[in-house]
């Protein structure tokens, strides 16, 4: 497919929201090994939210779905989890603003945008064992990607794979933000959960997009 509508962008949100609920054992088991345990309980109570509010959210333009979602999640989950998941969303809104439709190009520069909000918000960088860590790494598989084709099941199953590649970077990484910092060398061999969140998000998108 070459573009995506708003209801289709629903659909796959809907998708993804499956699929973080389904994997709150395994995200609060990582954060219980570096983190305080919570994660995985705040993505899933975040993200049931998220899907109640997509079945019958009447938006249609993608900047107040994309917003209407952002906001959900901060309202919802709280704390930095909220706020950074719920900026990945509203991060890149002006990318989105006035489109009709989506293309691969827009879906780049929208995740793109979204990754330098987050960074402007929550003061973190590269290699500090974060979810920046898992989509960086997406954006640039999409890029690269897109010099090849402008499919966006493509596009999207490179953001996948390039965030899977993120996680496993993490991994080799010290914690040195929030409350994970205090793990220090404990967190070594262990991935983050924030990054594979990010994962599992691209994950989502990519199988919608792949089964239309």
């Amino acid at each position: 497919m070459k573009q995506m509508t708003v209801d289709q962008l629903r659909e796959a949100l809907t998708h993804v929201a499956a699929l973080i609920v389904q994997q709150e054992a395994r995200l609060t088991e990582l954060d219980c090994m570096i983190g305080d345990g919570d994660h995985g309980i705040g993505m899933k109570t975040g993200f049931s939210a998220l899907a109640e509010t997509l079945a019958t959210d009447p938006s249609d333009t993608f900047f107040d779905l994309l917003k209407t979602s952002g906001i959900t999640l901060i309202r919802v989950m709280g704390g930095a989890s909220g706020v950074i998941f719920g900026t990945l969303f509203i991060g890149g809104l002006e990318q989105v603003k006035g489109k009709p439709t989506l293309a691969a190009q827009d879906m780049i520069a929208y995740f793109e945008q979204g990754f330098y909000s987050i960074i402007k918000r929550g003061k973190s960088c590269l290699g500090s064992k974060t979810m920046l860590d898992a989509l960086y790494p997406a954006v640039e598989g999409m890029k690269a990607r897109f010099a090849e084709t402008d499919a966006l099941e493509a596009i999207l199953e490179a953001g996948w794979q390039g965030a899977l590649q993120g996680v496993e970077n993490t991994k080799g990484m010290l914690s040195v933000t929030g409350r994970s910092r205090n793990f220090r060398q404990k967190s070594l061999g262990v991935p983050d959960p924030g990054a594979v969140s990010v994962s599992i998000i691209f994950q989502g998108l990519s199988e919608w997009a792949n089964r239309q």
